[in-house]
């Protein structure tokens, strides 16, 4: 079992404002913020940050008596902490003071109470009566020949719901403001009272494409909660798991990225790639999507001589598709006019928004869990994962390409060490009460942060998520800037956010 070095600090919300400019230039990072209503243990409220690093999380506890509705606000220091706190005004109606835009985030004004907060523990878990429509104040570009164009939240297609408005002056993108959370699912509250077997069930599939590695990061939460270590078999089983949902993710992406510059052929072979790995996953798991195949204590699924096989004659036919994927895009200058300079997020912009995963490293910011945070056998590699600094389109789908290399490099090498033994280990289903631990994996997407606080009959007291997609879609908001508007459907391939991660 990896425990994660966690360096436990309690401070006043105002020196928390002040000493988060320290924190930030000591080149620690946001990883997340999670409030609580510990009310019910005398606790009062109590908000969380979480500060990264490789091989630590510093963490800053700040509480606030029962009483008091408010703290102060970091996000003019830490901008990143912007949607956490209008996030934490919303569900627990605590306000941060100081921010800078407190508009309702996740409960809409069209159809809300704003005078009840579903995450507060004396919530009754009924929907405020429909009374009128409210209003939601867009921020507005004023100028001659300025004109707005209107995305969403229904699209065309099969997608979830976003609503992308865009300011412009002739072609070029002025601005471009996001609104989600459309349908908000509830994960978080849902989740409260239930075992941790029940809200596996739930979590891993917030965002299915993502799902093992989701699952992988609730498990090392759950799994220091619970004083468990799996078998090496099983560590094993699940990083070739992740290593093949990190492949076929980012097969998708590419052939995505071919298809909305208009390349149906070579984007046409990677989905076929595709519909071969997910089969391979149903062969391995029983799910295209390999639901279920994490458990507590270890893994579901063992593999036999024949499926080690079967993976490994895949991934040599991934590694040959994927080099003539990349020589393609290296030798056509149509390819490379589409990709290149466009969707540039800057290596500040990068560091200010906390981005993590692929959208960081295109940045030339180095984020991966596998490394900074190690779990399961990750350590046991020297990882190096590539970094490029344009931070455009090109750089996130080279990026892939390689991240595609390297992962089908750690699944050949592991399928051929797989070490004998159980794949399960039997454990007691009880946790200390009121004891909490954190979890991260490295998604596709980038970090999956969990942190977990069991109540007292071993039973979850507060579960908090925070999907990749949450950190990253602000930033498409700076990488459409000055790019037109037939580039956003590119771009936002390009980083290929989830809708249901983001509105869990």
């Amino acid at each position: 079992m990896n425990k994660m070095k966690i360096n436990a600090n309690i401070i006043d919300s105002n020196d928390f404002a002040r000493l988060a400019t320290h924190v930030k230039e000591s080149g620690r990072y946001l990883l997340g913020i999670a409030a609580s209503d510990e009310r019910l243990k005398g606790s009062g409220f109590k908000i969380r940050y979480f500060f990264g690093g490789k091989n630590l999380i510093d963490e800053y506890s700040v509480s606030l008596p029962a009483g008091d509705g408010s703290f102060q606000s970091i996000s003019k220091i830490c901008p990143a902490a912007k949607m956490y706190e209008r996030e934490i005004n919303d569900l627990f109606g605590l306000t941060p003071l100081g921010h800078p835009d407190l508009r309702p985030l996740m409960l809409y004004p069209e159809n809300w109470d704003f005078s009840v907060h579903p995450l507060r523990k004396d919530y009754n878990n009924v929907i405020p009566e429909f009374r009128k429509y409210g209003d939601y104040k867009y921020k507005e570009v004023s100028g001659e020949g300025i004109f707005e164009v209107l995305v969403g939240p229904v699209h065309a297609g099969i997608i979830e719901p976003g609503h992308f408005r865009f300011s412009l002056a002739g072609e070029p993108v002025l601005q471009l403001e996001i609104r989600h959370f459309w349908k908000h699912k509830g994960i978080e509250k849902i989740c409260e009272g239930k075992n941790f077997n029940e809200a596996l069930n739930l979590v891993s599939k917030v965002s299915g494409d993502n799902n093992v590695n989701i699952a992988a990061s609730y498990l090392e939460a759950v799994e220091n909660l619970l004083n468990i270590e799996i078998p090496e078999r099983a560590k094993h089983i699940r990083v070739i798991l992740a290593e093949l949902e990190r492949i076929w993710n980012y097969v998708r992406d590419i052939a995505w990225i071919f298809m909305d510059i208009g390349f149906a052929l070579p984007a046409q072979n990677l989905f076929a790639l595709q519909e071969e790995l997910m089969r391979l996953n149903k062969s391995l798991t029983g799910s295209r999507f390999m639901f279920n195949a994490l458990i507590p204590s270890g893994v579901s699924v063992d593999f036999d001589s024949s499926k080690l096989f079967t993976i490994d004659n895949i991934i040599k036919k991934v590694e040959k598709a994927i080099k003539e994927s990349e020589a393609f895009i290296l030798n056509s200058s149509t390819v490379l006019d589409r990709l290149e300079f466009t969707g540039k997020i800057n290596k500040k912009t990068a560091e200010e928004l906390s981005l993590c995963g692929i959208s960081a490293r295109a940045s030339g910011l180095f984020r991966d869990s596998r490394v900074e945070f190690p779990y399961l056998i990750y350590d046991k590699f020297n990882l190096k994962p590539a970094l490029l600094e344009s931070g455009d389109v090109f750089a996130r789908t080279i990026l892939r390409i390689k991240e595609i290399l390297f992962s089908a490099k750690i699944v050949t090498e592991l399928l051929f060490n797989l070490p004998e033994g159980k794949i399960i280990t039997s454990y007691e289903n009880t946790a200390e009460p009121y004891k909490y631990a954190v979890g991260n994996a490295e998604t596709p997407r980038g970090n999956a942060f969990f942190y977990i606080m069991a109540d007292g009959d071993g039973k979850i007291f507060r579960l908090k998520y925070i999907d990749p997609s949450f950190r990253i879609w602000p930033s498409i908001q700076y990488g459409v800037l000055g790019d037109i508007i037939a580039d956003f459907p590119l771009i936002n391939k390009s980083l290929n956010l989830s809708y249901s991660g983001n509105d869990m």
